[in-house]
């Protein structure tokens, strides 16, 4: 189902700046149309002195394009093609009924170095400096009620949604994104990114 087909119509906004070793990327993603949409907003992870399940609203995903730009976001990372994943790791995401708003913040340090749930970062003398032409502020979303998808609240954070397969063993390639290209784009021409 195509997302025009399904009533789908998301504003992400933004207004990045540079602050110090960081950019700040503040938005919000407006559902102007008309079906519910569950806008990733972050992802399961553990607290590291007890090991209890908790929500990390700061993770981020960074990947860099063979075009020069960097896609940053919140956002399904893609999945390695050097090693099987037997689950796929799912952000958590808000409920963002029609005609609802979402605001949010990502703040990253700089230099900018590629990042995925899937694999620890490595150390700052493994990276390789890449130059970049700009980034790109993603966030993703599903759509509420398709895609062969249920979304249920997170024990540990009851006010995300987890969302998965209505048939077990499904693998749905249901997430969206929300791209703010011209808008939301920070122009970064000195800028140097870290690539593994």
């Amino acid at each position: 189902m195509s997302a025009a087909a399904a009533g789908v119509d998301l504003r992400l906004s933004c207004q990045p700046s540079k602050v110090g070793g960081a950019l700040l990327f503040p938005y919000s993603v407006e559902n102007r149309g008309s079906a519910d949409v569950y806008a990733m907003h972050a992802l399961p992870s553990s607290d590291p002195a007890t090991g209890e399940a908790r929500a990390n609203d700061q993770a981020v995903v960074v990947i860099l394009c063979a075009e020069g730009d960097v896609i940053l976001g919140k956002f399904a990372a893609p999945l390695p093609t050097d090693r099987r994943i037997a689950i796929p790791l799912l952000p958590l995401a808000r409920h963002l009924p029609a005609g609802a708003r979402l605001e949010g913040r990502i703040e990253i340090p700089m230099p900018l170095a590629e990042t995925s749930p899937y694999f620890p970062d490595l150390s700052l003398r493994k990276y390789q400096v890449a130059d970049i032409r700009g980034v790109v502020l993603t966030i993703g979303y599903w759509l509420a009620g398709v895609d062969g998808l249920i979304a249920s609240p997170a024990d540990y954070a009851p006010e995300l949604s987890v969302s998965s397969p209505a048939i077990p063993g499904a693998a749905p390639d249901a997430c969206r994104n929300a791209s703010q290209r011209p808008g939301c784009r920070y122009s970064s021409a000195p800028t140097r990114f870290r690539a593994p």
